[in-house]
């Protein structure tokens, strides 16, 4: 701007003008001579070396709020972004580290917001690189013992450029006739009887450190409301499934901040819902002393199916009327319900999937898959598409969504079935930007991480991802990793490969200490 300056008083000085006045050819040599100077001096324009830095040098980059800019270099310093220019703004200096992005296109680290370490202890030993390795910056995990969710935490910030980030929830809160409780399920929760030890609970965990809570389905209203009176206190997001004993639109006025799967929330979407929550209440007493998950079974057996069958849309409606007005996230974890029921496990490509996966968990999925047939169950089917339908009427009325896949429940394969995640939230109505952004800012923003988190941005942390092509153009694209970069640390694609080879061949050695 300097320089344009100077050129700019040159061609207006009053000798100019004198001269223009004497002799048009005068002019135009004065002319000449005043943009033959401004292009010396642009010539002269210093070359910019950045210490300590590397420049991924003409990509595109896409950024959930603003979409695609092209042709931008991105400099990274340490663990952040560290400057973000336009081609030919600077002229770099060759000495500069320099990363070819053309053609290439650059987005935020990706969130798995769904994931249990605890369900498989032996491939959890695995996960956080078969995360990374897929383009899976963060991940939230929804439920496990809290000591040992805690240690992968804590090996993700003791090695924050080779791990991914874990938020965790600790164990499930849950009622009286708790449904993980080790017996056929894992012991993903913790029981409490009354509301004491709900309580208690809650506030050992608050103690511990947790990043946010989780309730389950079979606390009672009484239960849910001092858990989420203590996450508001703590300022904590509360997550959960509706508790079976109480409707969507009450929970969620108390404080539920995130529902999962979309869980329970076709229960009051009916007209006579009143009638179906006193039967709930009734089947809660449990007089036959059945197991957490035998009662839960049957009740969802009795009214779930009824519920999506009849859809009131008044009633429906109200329900979204209340999720938006509370800023509630939703996390659908579309590929849960699709995957097992439309027998997707069984496809070629997502078998495939399973050689990222360590030998004995790979032949254990391989034997139960073959114990498996390819019927799909109308109901199942129906239900399914019911959740994509919900998930896509959300989006219109503009809920916060937030990608998630339950891994490694239901063949869903860690870090690969994310991105498969992101395709069914396009196949449900989302746009490829909105769809982006279930997976990058809105869980920053969940996590109130917003300022420093999920945009590609100066100044905010360099968790980004390297694709070949376009994923505004196709979805898919976001499983074309060229590199992933984790707090400024780039990992090319034969680095990523070098991960995955040696996790499928028994080659790595896990940094977690079970």
């Amino acid at each position: 701007k300097i320089l344009l300056h100077l050129s700019e008083l040159l061609l207006n000085s009053k000798i100019t003008k004198i001269l223009y006045r004497i002799s048009g050819i005068v002019s135009v040599k004065l002319s000449f001579y005043g943009f033959f100077l401004m292009g010396l001096l642009l010539s002269c324009q210093s070359e910019i070396y950045f210490v300590d830095t590397y420049i991924i040098e003409n990509v595109n980059l896409i950024d959930p709020l603003d979409g695609l800019k092209k042709g931008v270099n991105v400099v990274i310093k340490g663990n952040k972004i560290h400057e973000i220019l336009e081609v030919g703004e600077l002229k770099l200096s060759p000495k500069n580290k320099i990363i070819d992005g053309t053609d290439k296109y650059l987005i935020p680290g990706l969130w798995d917001s769904h994931v249990h370490f605890y369900f498989d202890q032996q491939l959890a030993l695995h996960m956080p690189e078969l995360f990374l390795s897929n383009g899976i910056t963060s991940v939230r995990d929804t439920g496990g013992a809290f000591h040992y969710v805690d240690s992968i935490r804590q090996n993700g910030l003791k090695h924050p450029k080779t791990h991914p980030r874990v938020k965790i929830a600790g164990p499930l809160i849950d009622g009286n006739f708790n449904v993980y409780n080790g017996s056929v399920l894992p012991e993903l929760s913790i029981r409490t009887r009354n509301v004491s030890e709900s309580i208690a609970e809650t506030e050992k965990l608050v103690s511990l450190g947790v990043d946010f809570l989780k309730a389950y389905e079979m606390l009672s209203p009484q239960q849910f409301e001092a858990i989420a009176a203590i996450a508001a206190r703590e300022k904590l997001r509360l997550a959960g499934h509706v508790p079976l004993s109480m409707e969507i639109t009450h929970a969620i006025s108390l404080g539920l901040n995130s529902l999962e799967h979309i869980k329970n929330l076709e229960l009051e979407a009916v007209e006579n819902s009143d009638s179906m929550l006193l039967a709930r209440r009734m089947m809660l007493e449990n007089r036959s002393l059945l197991s957490g998950r035998q009662l839960r079974a049957n009740i969802h057996r009795a009214q779930k199916q009824f519920a999506v069958d009849y859809i009131a849309s008044d009633a429906y409606q109200k329900i979204l009327d209340t999720i938006k007005k509370y800023d509630s996230y939703q996390v659908p974890t579309l590929s849960i319900y699709k995957v097992p029921i439309y027998k997707i496990f069984r496809e070629p490509f997502w078998r495939k999937s399973f050689e990222l996966l360590p030998k004995t968990t790979r032949d254990q999925w391989e034997k139960n898959l073959l114990a498996s047939n390819d019927k799909i169950d109308p109901d199942q089917k129906k239900f399914s598409d019911w959740i994509q339908k919900t998930t896509n009427s959300m989006a219109k009325s503009k809920i916060p969504l937030m990608a998630g896949t339950d891994t490694p429940l239901g063949f869903l394969t860690p870090g690969f079935s994310l991105h498969y995640e992101l395709e069914l939230m396009v196949e449900s109505g989302l746009t490829e930007l909105q769809a982006l952004a279930t997976a990058t800012l809105n869980p920053a923003k969940y996590f109130r991480m917003e300022d420093s988190l999920g945009l590609v941005k100066k100044d905010y942390i360099a968790d980004l991802i390297l694709l070949a092509e376009n994923p505004l153009k196709n979805i898919a694209s976001t499983k074309d990793i060229v590199a992933v970069i984790k707090d400024g640390n780039f990992i090319d694609k034969s680095g990523l490969e070098k991960i995955q080879n040696n996790i499928s061949e028994g080659l790595s050695v896990s940094t977690l200490n079970h």
